[in-house]
């Protein structure tokens, strides 16, 4: 499918002017790289005369994870490689240049790979996620001062509770006392884990593969939380249909091999149904409140896997209810759309 040209603003030329000596705004392309679950869009510049390419993040500076953005990158560029590194940034305008990363992310990568590669590929990110959770986030302003906390945990299962269960299905009548109670036990065990630098949003669509090295992307969320919580983001990440039961077992054993802090099987579980509860909250968000309806289709996933991991004994059993009932619900509709 042929890419929209896109048409930048005079501001802008005058911005990637100032930056880039390759670029001429009459001889160089720019198309559309994507657009997040946020108000940012991308665009690839490219120059096919030199053979050279950069990416336009456009964006409100006003946004609160603006500076964050900035200041991850500029503490944490020598320290670790997996960040694209900012060339340049504009806050009157909103816009910021940064390193084009090619579009190989690892859901593009294991859609056309064999069993063993997609192995081989999340072993390769692993590798690159125990590194990152070595991180000394003292160096980093930004990421040591932002705790995942009881606070944040009790707000990723209420943001659930509001866009996921009750927006989104109509449940508000399941989200009982025991659920209360259960919510504020999770949330509670799951500050009480050992924290390292986590990315807080670590899946397929933000991890990309350029020239054999693992990179990252959408990182202004980094901050101190459980070894477990971007782990879980990984194996439990519903845009992956191929991540079975087995195959997120065998990557679970391979990184607590590797990893600088010890992930328990309970540890993570419960990290698993905290990322998989703000998952389903945003995707709830997403497609009511910011028209990205494509955010609809991973609904039933993410609810299969949260009952899996909620299902076994000790078990969840007023989230599994919840679980149940907005399944029933996707059932009733007769599409794995919701």
């Amino acid at each position: 499918m042929k890419r929209e040209v896109v048409e930048l603003t005079p501001a802008q030329n005058g911005f990637l002017s100032g930056i880039l000596p390759w670029f001429n705004a009459r001889s160089c392309s720019v198309a559309c790289a994507g657009c997040a679950g946020s108000e940012r869009v991308f665009f690839r510049v490219a120059s096919p005369r030199v053979g050279e390419s950069a990416v336009l993040v456009v964006w409100n500076s006003g946004d609160k994870d603006w500076e964050r953005f900035i200041a991850i990158e500029r503490d944490l560029a020598g320290l670790v490689p997996f960040l694209p590194r900012i060339y340049a940034y504009d806050d009157k305008h909103g816009l910021i240049l940064e390193e084009d990363l090619g579009n190989q992310t690892l859901i593009r990568r294991c859609r056309r790979a064999k069993g063993a590669d997609v192995l081989a590929a999340y072993r390769k990110v692993l590798d690159a996620l125990a590194e990152w959770q070595r991180v000394d986030t003292t160096r980093c302003a930004v990421i040591s001062g932002r705790d995942m906390d009881e606070e944040m945990f009790l707000w990723e299962s209420d943001y659930f509770a509001e866009h996921c269960v009750g927006e989104f299905f109509g449940l508000d009548a399941m989200l009982s006392a025991a659920w209360e109670r259960e919510r504020m036990e999770m949330a509670a065990e799951a500050a009480g884990f050992s924290k390292v630098c986590i990315h807080r949003d670590f899946q397929s669509e933000n991890i990309l593969l350029r020239r054999g090295a693992v990179r990252m992307v959408d990182y202004q969320g980094a901050r101190r939380g459980p070894a477990g919580y971007d782990l879980a983001s990984l194996l439990y990440d519903p845009y992956v249909a191929r991540l079975t039961p087995a195959v997120s077992a065998r990557l679970f054993e391979y990184f607590t091999s590797i990893a600088p802090v010890k992930v328990t099987a309970r540890s993570f579980r419960i990290c698993a149904v905290q990322r998989l509860m703000q998952a389903l909250g945003a995707y709830a968000n997403l497609s009511i409140h910011k028209g990205k309806e494509r955010y609809r289709d991973f609904v039933p996933v993410a609810l299969q896997r949260l009952k899996r991991i909620a299902a076994p004994k000790p078990s969840f059993p007023a989230l599994l209810n919840i679980v149940d009932a907005c399944l029933e619900a996707c059932g009733k509709t007769g599409t794995r759309r919701c």
